[in-house]
């Protein structure tokens, strides 16, 4: 039984997650199909990516993952499979499937995404629509009409070799990661704001300090603290999340709230 995990910014409220579970099970009625998320911010590109790479440790071999955040679709921009450490993903090629590619590759990658070329470790396909696409494909909802047929093919059997040609090159992101500042600060964004108002950033636990605090857009600042319960009820607390990247919250309440903050805001940090 072959694995198909969803990742969109489609949202819950409509049907479009279902229309695609839908031609996934018309297709491939066998396949366990999982939904990773469908809460990605409408549009946001780099927050979607974040979050399938804080998902790769936990896909199994052999997975399918759809991943559709696609501002540009309808447009020149590629419908693309990429196979990688023995999982395939299918989405744009716009940067959204960087999460799944090692961040050694994306550095030399620009802010906002920029083609780079694929290395052997990595094969990449162009899916070709007129064979593995619905006949009739709408001119805004690939999600349904080319990826999801896509990844349903491939479960039923197809070979990744069949989907298209070879691509040379994908739009990549460059790596989360928190800029070297003067000082030994360093400097990130908020790349996602969960459902408790938690604002995760894209400072690595691998590039703390031992000892710190933070300032979100130049707030106060935040002292650390390794669980929520370590602070009081309604006292701002830095973290490190259990993506593995440096986090503010606020105890029982909405950090996102507190600090007027969201996806961009520029986070500091200084050792202590």
């Amino acid at each position: 039984m072959t694995l198909i995990a969803l990742l969109t910014d489609f949202g819950l409220r409509d049907t479009y997650v279902g229309q695609m579970k839908l031609v996934i099970a018309g297709i491939a009625p066998d396949a366990r199909v999982i939904d990773l998320g469908h809460g990605v911010e409408p549009q946001q590109v780099a927050e979607g990516a974040w979050l399938l790479e804080t998902a790769m440790p936990y896909l199994p071999e052999g997975a399918i993952v759809v991943a559709v955040v696609d501002p540009g679709v309808g447009t020149e921009r590629r419908p693309v499979a990429v196979r990688c450490a023995g999982r395939i993903f299918i989405g744009p090629d716009n940067g959204l499937l960087s999460g799944a590619l090692p961040s050694e590759l994306r550095r030399a990658a620009v802010p906002g995404g920029s083609p780079v070329v694929v290395p052997p470790a990595v094969e990449a396909r162009v899916i070709d629509v007129s064979r593995f696409a619905l006949s009739e494909v709408s001119a805004t909802f690939h999600g349904r009409d080319v990826f999801a047929p896509a990844a349903a093919h491939l479960a039923r059997g197809t070979a990744f070799e069949s989907l298209g040609p070879t691509a040379e090159e994908l739009v990549l992101l460059p790596p989360f990661e928190a800029a070297q500042l003067p000082g030994g600060r360093l400097r990130g964004e908020v790349v996602h704001v969960d459902r408790y108002g938690n604002l995760i950033t894209t400072v690595r636990a691998s590039q703390l300090p031992s000892r710190f605090r933070a300032r979100v857009a130049g707030s106060d600042p935040i002292e650390f603290a390794r669980t929520f319960a370590d602070v009081a009820r309604g006292e701002a607390l830095c973290h490190v999340d259990s993506s593995g990247y440096l986090a503010v919250a606020v105890r029982e309440g909405s950090a996102a709230e507190r600090f007027r903050a969201g996806i961009g805001t520029p986070v500091e940090v200084e050792a202590t």
